[in-house]
C-alpha cells in the first residue's frame, strides 16, 4: 500500500451481526478481503439485537460452549491475519444494558487490546445497537462505517429505541452502506453520505454450461431461518420437482415433503462444487416489513452460475425482474418451475452470467476501499 494511502496501515475493526461460520456472508467476505489487503482484522462476532428466544438455545449453546472452552472454534477456516472474537456480551435489552457497559464491555474491550487493537482503525458496524455504541466508546476508531444490511425497524422483537441508537450510529459514522436500493432510500434522509452496493460474487461461482432439456432439481443455498418461505418449497415437491436445502439450520423448517433434502451446512470452497448437481436455484422469502429491505446476500452467486432463478417478488429485487422469474403465489412458482424448458435460452443465461460478472468481490471491495479512504485525511503517514 502507497505511503500516501489514507488506510495504510489501519486496522480493520468489524462489529459482526453475524458468526464466522460456513453461511458465507457479506461480513466475512470483505473480512477476507481486507487481510488479503495486508490489513489486520479483528472480527466480533454477533453481540446481540434482541432478547434470545427458544428457538436460538442452539445457537447460544455453541456461543456458550466456544467461551467456556477459552479458545473459540469457528465453523469454518479463519484465513491468516484475522482474528476472530466470540464475544460473551448479553442481549441489549432492558436491565442487561447495564451489565454490559460495567462489566462485560470493558472485558471485550481490553480482551481486543491484548489481540493487539489499537485507537484509530477503520470500524465497520453492522447492529445499530447500544452495544454497538459502548464498543465504539471504548475502542476509539479513527473512522466509522455503518454497513446496513437489514431493514432492523420491519424486526418484529426490535429494541424499543431502535430509532435512537440507529440514529446516533449514523452521527458517528462517516459512511452509510446499504446492499438495497430499499434500504438506501430508508437512510438517505438521515445521512450526507450513503452508498449502495453489494458485495458481489466469487470467480468459483462462474460454472459455465448450457440451459438444460429439463429441470427437475431445485436448489437453496443460505442459512435456513424464519425468513424463508417455505410454501414454495412444499409446492414445488408436491409437484413432483426435487427441492435440497443447503445451509446451516437456524429456526428449523416446518414439515416439508420426503422430496425435500436439508443438507446441511457446506464449506464456501464445497458450495460452488454443489450446485452444478442442479438445474436451478431458488430465492423464497416472507413478503413482510423485515424482508423488505432485503438483498439476498446470494444474489450474484446465483446468477453466475447461469442457472434460472426462482424467487419472491422482494422490493428490492425489482432492480433484478429481467434476469429471475419473480413468481408470487405457490401455484405460479410450480407453473413457472414447468414452463423453463421453453422459457430459458443461451441469450437469457449469458445475460445473468455477464451481470454477475460486472459484480465481482475485488469489484465491490475495491469500491468499500475507496468510500472509505475518501473519508480520512490523506497523509504521508498515520
Amino acid at each position: 500500500m502507497s505511503a500516501h494511502d489514507p488506510l495504510a496501515g489501519r486496522q480493520i475493526l468489524v462489529l459482526s451481526s453475524v458468526e464466522w461460520n460456513a453461511a458465507w456472508q457479506r461480513h466475512q467476505i470483505f473480512a477476507v478481503q481486507w487481510a488479503a489487503a495486508g490489513h489486520e482484522v479483528y472480527f466480533v462476532e454477533n453481540t446481540g439485537f434482541r432478547a434470545p428466544s427458544l428457538r436460538d438455545a442452539a445457537r447460544v449453546g455453541r456461543k456458550l460452549a466456544g467461551l467456556a472452552r477459552g479458545k473459540h472454534k469457528t465453523l469454518a477456516p479463519v484465513p491468516k491475519g484475522i482474528h476472530v472474537v466470540n464475544p460473551a456480551v448479553l442481549p441489549p435489552t432492558g436491565p442487561l444494558r447495564r451489565v454490559n457497559e460495567h462489566l462485560f464491555l470493558p472485558r471485550l474491550s481490553a480482551k481486543l487490546h491484548r489481540l493487539g487493537l489499537k485507537p484509530g482503525a477503520v470500524a465497520i458496524a453492522y447492529l445499530p445497537t447500544v452495544t454497538t455504541l459502548g464498543l465504539l466508546d471504548l475502542l476509539k476508531p479513527a473512522v466509522t462505517v455503518y454497513d446496513c444490511v437489514d431493514n432492523f425497524h420491519g424486526h418484529p422483537a426490535k429494541p424499543r429505541d431502535l430509532a435512537k441508537t440507529e440514529n446516533e450510529l449514523m452521527r458517528r459514522s462517516s459512511l452509510v452502506a446499504t446492499t438495497s436500493s430499499t434500504l438506501r432510500d430508508d437512510k438517505q434522509p438521515h445521512h450526507a453520505n450513503v452508498i449502495q452496493f453489494h458485495h458481489g460474487v466469487a470467480s468459483d461461482f462462474f460454472l459455465g454450461g448450457t440451459p438444460r432439456p429439463y429441470y427437475r432439481r431445485f436448489c437453496y443455498f443460505g442459512t435456513l431461518r424464519g425468513e424463508i418461505d417455505y410454501a414454495p418449497i412444499k409446492a414445488l415437491a408436491e409437484a413432483g420437482f426435487s427441492v435440497e436445502l443447503i445451509g446451516p439450520v437456524r429456526h428449523t423448517p416446518p414439515p416439508l415433503p420426503k422430496t425435500v433434502t436439508l443438507r446441511g451446512a457446506v464449506t464456501p470452497e464445497q458450495l460452488a462444487k454443489s450446485l452444478n448437481h442442479f438445474d436451478a436455484l431458488i430465492l423464497p422469502y416472507v413478503n413482510d416489513e423485515y424482508n423488505r429491505g432485503i438483498l439476498p446476500a446470494k444474489i450474484y452467486e446465483c446468477l453466475a452460475t447461469g442457472k434460472p432463478v426462482l424467487a419472491s417478488p422482494l422490493p428490492a429485487l425489482a432492480d433484478f425482474h429481467e434476469h429471475l422469474y419473480l413468481c408470487r403465489t405457490p401455484t405460479e412458482w410450480v407453473e413457472t418451475a414447468k414452463a423453463l424448458p421453453d422459457t430459458e435460452s443461451p441469450t437469457r443465461r449469458a445475460a445473468r452470467v455477464r451481470l454477475a460478472a460486472e459484480h465481482t468481490h475485488e469489484k465491490a471491495f475495491a469500491r468499500l476501499k475507496s468510500a472509505i479512504s475518501s473519508c480520512l485525511p490523506h497523509s504521508h503517514g498515520r
